[in-house]
């Protein structure tokens, strides 16, 4: 008989806190580099950066907090 537990309150909101902050370091590092070292990002590269951090804050937090980010 296996036993499961459900996350804490404290580890739910870590991880929610953890996911965010994936997704803005990838969403606003992105913009950062364009504006700061003159990387030529157009619409569609950062579209799919920001796709890409949300994709990896979700994936890394649904078990622990259902990414309610």
């Amino acid at each position: 008989m296996s036993q499961t537990t459900s996350p804490t309150l404290k580890g739910q909101c870590i991880a929610e806190f953890l996911g965010t902050g994936l997704l803005i370091f990838f969403g606003v590092g992105c913009v950062a580099a364009l504006k700061l070292a003159g990387a030529s990002f157009g619409q569609w590269e950062i579209s799919i950066i920001w796709g890409l951090g949300v994709a990896m804050a979700i994936y890394l937090t649904a078990a622990i907090s259902g990414a309610h980010l």
